[in-house]
């Protein structure tokens, strides 16, 4: 019996959107988009950033260093958040699941992003928990934060369902015995929670 349903926010609570974050840092840089590109997503200094390894003004130094970006925190801030836009068909879902279920929020995430937008959420409110990469220390392609779900859930692995619009990080969840949903669109999830018998008011 599902008691635990975790959401992840990029992907799923919220679409998310790279290339204008990469453009508007190549347009205060002296960087191309390739070249930006290349300087932070999915690379070391990325990373470290989602773990919370490098604050954001540290971050920004780091990549003047490199490319001469010209850019504030809050500027920063700005731009993280015109990359996100809520999915309300999901805001339904959890506001019809809340009331019998525990939620929790699990998600690869820096702290400015987490600290300026996530916490801003309409439903931000319905998360008992939250799992996050800046916490945790570690990236959704180590088992250290999905222990920290479960271990936060207070309920065992198949009592939870795990939703990821990435299949390896919902396949990760189910090696350690947590269901885990691949997000497409909300009405296949909802068909996914129905086979594990969850109810939506």
């Amino acid at each position: 019996m599902i008691k635990t349903i975790t959401f992840d926010f990029g992907g799923v609570l919220y679409a998310y959107d790279e290339i204008p974050l990469i453009k508007t840092l190549a347009e205060r840089s002296d960087a191309s988009l390739v070249q930006m590109k290349e300087a932070l997503s999915g690379s070391q200094l990325d990373r470290a950033h989602f773990r919370g390894e490098l604050e954001a003004s540290t971050l920004l130094e780091r990549l003047k260093e490199r490319i001469n970006l010209r850019m504030s925190v809050d500027e920063l801030a700005d731009t993280y958040a015109r990359c996100v836009t809520p999915n309300e068909d999901i805001f339904k879902l959890v506001e019809r699941l809340h009331t019998n279920y525990n939620l929790q929020l699990y998600s690869d995430t820096p702290k400015l992003l987490y600290d300026h937008v996530m916490t801003k959420m309409p439903v931000f409110g319905y998360f008992s928990a939250k799992t996050l990469s800046f916490e945790v220390g570690e990236l959704k392609d180590s088992e250290a934060g999905y222990l920290d779900m479960i271990e936060k859930s207070r309920h065992t692995p198949g009592e939870i369902a795990f939703i990821d619009d990435r299949e390896e990080y919902a396949m990760m969840a189910r090696e350690l015995g947590v269901n885990g949903i691949q997000y497409s669109n909300t009405e296949k999830l909802t068909e996914d929670l129905k086979q594990l018998d969850v109810e939506i008011a």
